[in-house]
C-alpha cells in the first residue's frame, strides 16, 4: 500500500465527530449515497436538476483551492497539482492532468476510477457532476475568472475514462 500524506495530516475530533484537514472540514461517504441522491433529484426535476451537484462541486473546489493557495502559498500550477493529488488521497479517483494553459484558459483532466460513474452504473449521459464542479471551482480560482465545464468522456457511458474539459469564459 501507498503512503497517503492527506490522510496522515487529518484530524479526528472524537467530542465534536469532526474530522478535518488543514482547518477545512471533510465526511468519509460512500459514493452510492451521492449516486442515491443524484438519481431521486433527476427522476425527481428532470436532467437539469443534476446541476446542483455540480454547484455544490464548484463551491468545495472553489473554497479548497482558495484555503490551501492561503495556507501553503501555492502558485496556480502547485495548487492544481496539490488538488489533484489530493483528489486521489482521498478516493476520488485516479487524476491526470491532460492539459493546463494559464495563458488561454483551458484545462483538461482525466479520471480514471471515478467513485461517481462506478456507483451509477450504465447511463447515456456524464454523471460525474461533483468532480466537474470541483474542477471547475479550482480553474476559477486558477485562471481568476469564471469558468465553464464539460465531462467530455465517462466511464458510465462506457467511455476508458472521465474527461473534463474547462475553459475561462471571455
Amino acid at each position: 500500500m501507498s503512503e497517503n500524506p492527506i490522510l496522515k495530516e487529518m484530524q479526528y475530533e472524537a467530542s465534536k465527530g469532526a474530522l478535518s484537514f488543514k482547518g477545512v472540514r471533510y465526511l468519509l461517504v460512500r459514493p452510492e449515497t451521492i449516486t442515491g441522491f443524484q438519481k431521486a433529484v433527476r427522476e425527481a426535476f428532470g436532467p437539469g436538476a443534476e446541476e446542483r451537484l455540480f454547484d455544490g462541486g464548484f463551491s468545495g473546489g472553489l473554497l479548497s483551492a482558495r484555503k490551501y493557495r492561503e495556507v501553503y502559498g501555492f502558485s496556480a500550477m502547485e495548487t492544481l497539482e496539490f488538488m489533484m493529488s489530493m483528489g486521489n488521497q482521498i478516493g476520488w479517483g485516479h487524476f491526470t492532468l491532460g492539459e493546463c494553459s494559464l495563458e488561454t484558459k483551458r484545462l483538461c483532466v482525466s479520471v480514471s476510477n471515478s467513485p461517481f460513474a462506478q456507483a451509477y452504473g450504465r447511463s447515456d449521459h456524464g454523471v460525474c457532476h461533483l468532480i466537474r464542479g470541483v474542477i471547475a471551482g479550482m480553474a476559477t480560482v486558477l485562471f481568476e475568472r469564471e469558468c465553464k465545464a464539460e465531462e467530455t468522456s465517462c466511464v458510465a457511458k462506457g467511455d476508458r475514462e472521465c474527461l473534463f474539459e474547462v475553459e475561462g469564459k471571455k
